[in-house]
């Protein structure tokens, strides 16, 4: 079974994750796509939205893609996770897993905790952004949605979703910023 791994912050979650997602699942050849919303980035010091709000949104937002499930494995770990544990998590029951990153996470990608394993066990999955170059040996998902969330953050203007849950989300930002 073949698996693809999109982990991130999604704080807040927009309509880039989603055009990710959708590009994903036309391009490669998987059995499921896994999105798992971090407890925190272990790059970051904080997040607005508690994990457990920004996977049920999540969860909201993905219900109809029938391949994608929504994972709560980081952020029941009430900790930063690394990816490489994260993999290992879900290596048991996948033989093959695509890891699925921006393309702005490229430049400090050497950093990544057991970065060199990780490289072994994982297939790079790519979307682009901001006209960064992605590597050759790495799948490229060529995804143009202007938006990132930590300008959501500063803006609180339109994640690109559905207008109850947009306004939902937008809501809870503007009272917790």
């Amino acid at each position: 079974m073949k698996l693809a791994l999109y982990g991130g912050s999604f704080d807040p979650p927009h309509a880039g994750h989603v055009a990710v997602v959708t590009k994903a699942l036309d391009v490669l050849d998987i059995d499921k796509l896994i999105i798992v919303p971090a407890w925190r980035n272990p790059f970051k010091s904080s997040v607005i939205a508690d994990g457990a709000i920004r996977y049920d949104w999540l969860k909201t937002i993905f219900a109809s893609f029938e391949k994608v499930g929504i994972s709560d494995f980081e952020i029941t770990q009430n900790r930063s996770v690394f990816t490489i544990e994260t993999v290992e998590h879900f290596a048991p029951t996948f033989d093959k897993i695509y890891l699925i990153i921006g393309a702005d996470n490229l430049e400090s990608l050497h950093r990544w905790h057991r970065y060199e394993e990780l490289k072994r066990r994982v297939t790079w999955v790519v979307a682009s952004r901001d006209g960064i170059a992605i590597p050759e040996g790495m799948i490229h998902l060529s995804v143009e949605v202007p938006i990132c969330s930590s300008d959501i953050r500063r803006t609180l203007t339109s994640l690109g979703l559905e207008s109850e849950l947009e306004s939902k989300i937008l809501t809870y930002y503007k009272e917790n910023l």
